[in-house]
């Protein structure tokens, strides 16, 4: 079987953007410095999506070889995710828990099932990076999942900067590590308030202080259900099309409440 490189996990930017509002208290100006309003994502018209099943067909490339086979992704609005990949040369399943959970754990296994558990810098994204819009509902995703705007000077598109501010990290230079390891950044058309692209860091199983740039492309959207998704998905590493996928089938799970923020735990 060939060896299936895949990772997960970027950004590396922290470039926050606030709005500056001028008051004044007597006869002095005092400056309030305002959150931005973030945008709405347009994704669901029929409530709270709770789970998405994906299925459709994979190109796969590493180099010079290529294969061609089918997908079947499955993303919840906690944050778990899974990939399962059935090509010539063997299947591939990856794993993600939920952000709720006490540890952040990732998995892999291939053509034999063995499961291997990854480095656990490899599982620190912010998002499912298939379907982000899943876990930027209102209460999904992670609670200490923190927002901002970056400026582009590109009228046509908004980006958005997430990442992870865990709370029960004592030393300063872990919680800025684990902010760098889950940050993301989410471009959405301005006018149609969808995703268009999701840059991240993926990282080398024994090295998680380098960083390989991802970037994946989201275009040919369709509406399921009341539910907005891109048929077609592109992931690139270190600028490398390493996985296209053409999504035919797609299940819909809706939430039978609202969803409540999940809590989280620091590095274990």
């Amino acid at each position: 079987m060939k060896l299936f490189v895949f990772l997960v996990v970027l950004n590396c930017t922290i470039n926050a953007f606030t709005l500056q509002i001028n008051k004044r208290a007597g006869p002095e100006a005092i400056t309030v410095t305002l959150p931005p309003a973030l945008p709405a994502i347009t994704f669901s018209t029929v409530g709270p999506v709770s789970s998405i099943q994906l299925t459709g067909t994979a190109n796969w490339s590493f180099g010079s070889a290529q294969e061609t086979g089918t997908v079947a992704l499955q993303a919840n609005a906690n944050g778990q995710i899974t990939m399962t990949l059935d090509l010539p040369s063997g299947n591939r399943v990856e794993t993600q828990n939920a952000f709720s959970e006490s540890q952040r754990q990732c998995t892999w296994s291939g053509a034999d099932t063995v499961v291997h558990i990854s480095p656990i810098h490899q599982c620190w994204v912010a998002a499912p990076w298939f379907l982000p819009q899943i876990t930027m509902q209102t209460g999904a995703g992670a609670s200490d999942d923190v927002a901002s705007i970056i400026q582009t000077g590109n009228s046509n598109i908004i980006r958005l900067h997430h990442e992870r501010h865990v709370m029960d990290v004592d030393n300063a230079q872990t919680a800025q590590f684990i902010a760098h390891l889950s940050a993301v950044e989410l471009d959405i058309d301005a006018v149609t308030g969808l995703p268009v692209t999701m840059a991240y860091a993926a990282h080398p199983d024994n090295d998680g202080g380098k960083d390989l740039s991802v970037e994946v492309h989201y275009s040919s959207y369709g509406n399921f259900s009341g539910v907005t998704v891109p048929t077609r998905i592109q992931k690139f590493i270190n600028h490398a099309l390493v996985l296209d996928l053409h999504i035919s089938e797609v299940q819909v799970q809706l939430a039978t409440a609202a969803i409540t923020p999940a809590a989280s735990s620091a590095l274990q």
